[in-house]
């Protein structure tokens, strides 16, 4: 796992222009994420490069045989998605719903199997931008939010707390949660963790780019950094796929 830093200058210089999205939770009955997925494909044929910000899929509640299952259908939408776009790098930031071990290793796999995909555990910096899921700075037991935790297999949710989470989302009730995660509690609780564990990852920093919250932003400006939320594909609440420059505009 690496970052941008840690690629040779020839590389870094050729990821002048991608696209970051988040939060797609792809295999739960809540996800819209079907309606997002060609837009997704035609971007990324003429980007740089791709962030794929966490949550990309749903272990959580996946409506799948099984975590195998899931694991197996994941990396295979994935490869599909790498291949088809040779000429994109694409980085995939872990987030809580699909921060698992064993899901990991299906993508070191698919690292050493192809030349444009890379995996990472918590953030990757690109440039002057820094990319992270954004759910472990919110974690107060996680003591380094830009460390490698991994959380522990879940016993799969049964049907009955399937049906309770389908009525939440059918009545709009997870959109309760949107005025707990404002734009300045989120670039407040990011800044604390980069100066508490990594000042130096925030020097040259402009731009942070995150998702978790499933509450949609742009340019929010806080402490001299821009903070950027790519929202949720999730029923009744919006995704966005923003552009971005890790060097600025040219």
């Amino acid at each position: 796992m690496h970052s941008l830093n840690d690629m040779p200058n020839t590389a870094a210089k050729d990821l002048q222009h991608g696209y970051v999205l988040s939060d797609l939770h792809m295999f739960a009955h809540r996800s819209t994420a079907a309606d997002h997925l060609s837009a997704v494909r035609e971007v990324a044929g003429g980007a740089d490069f791709l962030v794929l910000n966490g949550d990309i899929f749903d272990f959580r509640w996946s409506t799948l045989a099984g975590a195998d299952e899931t694991a197996h259908v994941a990396v295979d939408w994935l490869a599909s998605l790498v291949l088809g776009v040779n000429g994109c790098e694409v980085f995939y930031v872990l987030g809580n719903h699909d921060r698992f071990a064993f899901f990991a290793d299906h993508l070191q796999g698919l690292t050493e199997q192809t030349d444009n995909f890379h995996w990472h555990a918590s953030h990757v910096r690109l440039g002057r931008c820094l990319f992270l899921h954004g759910d472990l700075v919110f974690d107060r037991k996680c003591a380094d939010p830009f460390g490698q935790p991994f959380s522990p297999p879940e016993a799969r949710r049964n049907r009955a707390l399937h049906l309770g989470y389908r009525a939440i989302v059918a009545t709009r009730a997870h959109r309760v949660a949107h005025p707990f995660f404002g734009p300045r509690r989120c670039a407040r609780r990011i800044v604390g963790s980069l100066n508490r564990s990594h000042p130096s990852l925030r020097k040259g920093l402009t731009d942070v780019y995150f998702g978790h919250s499933h509450r949609p932003f742009n340019n929010f400006d806080y402490d001299g950094l821009l903070f950027h939320n790519t929202g949720s594909a999730v029923r009744h609440l919006r995704s966005d796929l923003l552009p971005v420059r890790p060097h600025g505009q040219t």
